[in-house]
């Protein structure tokens, strides 16, 4: 027994008690039946975030920031899951409305990717030149059997804004892991775009996407009618409603950790 908030005694009461609650992936036995996480050793796996950094993407970057800063303490292992972000378009440093692509955080573990994150000032998103299409294509150029084009034959165009990208474009490498399974998240509230030369397309990206093995594609949009819905279809993954509730996000994260964690046996039946 435990004393009630009342003060008094209780017989036979379990002050703290603990239920059975669904199981999710935390490394625990959530719904105590004597397995953790469905009893499956999480495989290695890199989360790439691509996030939108546009001006227009103020009223929904709080959410998206909370979502994701709750979900990777959700699972902070150091070693089996890897972190990176790709942020455009950013502030190139020194140029007079000059943006550019960034890879923020190469892949990386937890606590690295969670101090990068908390560094990020929201004062610096006044961009416009969403040129997140490329980010897929050069997120994917160095993993796909699919390239239509050697980065060296490539230069940023279409727009006198961009002041090339970090990396600058010939030496943009994502660092994934050879024997990872690979997640890339999309966060965006505009069309995709490209502003690569040549001009990158979906299609083409699709089927670099198809093309990537161990790859899964999640995106959020505001819009099933920006393309991102596709891509995602592209990568056997999902598509997501983008909006300024964090919990919402929040809970679609963690169904893409659950699919992780089940080894893609819900995303496979979908």
């Amino acid at each position: 027994g435990n004393y009630s908030e009342a003060g008094s005694f209780t017989p036979g009461y379990c002050k703290g008690e603990v239920t059975p609650q669904p199981e999710v992936c935390n490394g625990e036995d959530d719904d105590c039946d004597g397995e953790i996480d469905w009893g499956k050793e999480l495989a290695d796996t890199d989360i790439l975030f691509i996030i939108d950094w546009s001006g227009s993407m103020g009223l929904e970057i709080d959410a998206v920031l909370i979502a994701l800063n709750t979900f990777a303490q959700t699972f902070s292992d150091e070693e089996v899951l890897q972190w990176g972000v790709i942020l455009g378009p950013r502030e190139a440093p020194g140029g007079f409305y000059d943006e550019r692509l960034e890879l923020y955080q190469d892949l990386t573990g937890f606590s690295d990717f969670l101090q990068s994150m908390s560094a990020l000032n929201f004062l610096t998103m006044n961009t416009g030149t969403e040129m997140l299409l490329d980010a897929m294509y050069l997120a994917l150029h160095n993993i796909s059997a699919v390239v239509p084009y050697d980065l060296l034959t490539m230069a940023w165009g279409n727009s006198s804004y961009i002041a090339d990208s970090d990396p600058t474009l010939h030496d943009f490498k994502v660092g994934w892991r050879s024997n990872a399974d690979r997640i890339i998240i999309v966060f965006s509230d505009e069309v995709e775009q490209s502003y690569l030369s040549p001009s990158v397309t979906t299609q083409q990206v699709e089927d670099m996407i198809s093309a990537t093995p161990q790859l899964k594609v999640y995106t959020f949009s505001t819009s099933t009618g920006y393309g991102w819905d596709e891509l995602a279809q592209a990568g056997a993954g999902k598509y997501f409603k983008l909006t300024q509730n964090p919990t919402s996000m929040y809970n679609n994260l963690m169904e893409i950790l659950d699919e992780i964690c089940k080894g893609g046996e819900e995303g496979s039946s979908e």
